[in-house]
């Protein structure tokens, strides 16, 4: 229990050399990794103390200061790499399709929305469930209704459709 006493007092002794080390070394876009490297920082200590792997060249102070200093560096090192992985991503042909992908659907969607608004009251509700994916059957059941009833409301939706909004949406686009 006597080394744990020392480990805490040393923390102390050494915790604000570490994090002006941390602070000088560390890129400032990378401020939220300081609480990481410290931690790390003291695990090797404690790690390496335990092994008796401080051979005493230096001060002890100086050797913790080199450590937090390399850890810094290998965060850094880290990061840029991180980033400049995100940003061949974000520059690649799948992401720029992925964002096309998703700006046609979102047109799409929007579309779809004006569209089920302006459809005349009888034939907007089977028609929301059939595009939700409802066979007949299922709509008929839903709706209370024929599936006869249901397949002419939907043509009929389709017919004012066709008459009304196509047109218009093509030149909206």
């Amino acid at each position: 229990m006597q080394s744990h006493n020392n480990f805490e007092s040393l923390v102390s002794e050494t915790k604000l050399l570490v994090l002006k080390t941390i602070g000088e070394t560390l890129i400032d876009r990378f401020d939220d990794s300081t609480e990481d490297i410290v931690q790390e920082v003291y695990f090797r200590v404690y790690k390496s103390l335990q092994k008796g792997q401080f051979r005493g060249d230096s001060k002890l102070s100086t050797w913790i200061y080199q450590i937090a200093k390399n850890e810094s560096k290998r965060v850094n090192a880290k990061r840029i790499k991180e980033e400049e992985k995100a940003k061949k991503y974000l520059d690649s042909d799948q992401f720029q399709t992925l964002q096309r992908e998703e700006s046609e659907d979102l047109i799409n969607s929007f579309q779809m929305e004006k569209l089920l608004r302006t459809v005349p009251e009888p034939y907007k509700l089977p028609l929301k469930l059939y595009l939700a994916g409802k066979s007949m059957e299922e709509i008929a059941n839903d709706l209370a209704m024929k599936q006869g009833t249901v397949k002419s409301r939907l043509f009929r939706a389709k017919e004012w459709i066709r008459k009304n909004l196509i047109g218009e949406l093509k030149h909206e686009t």
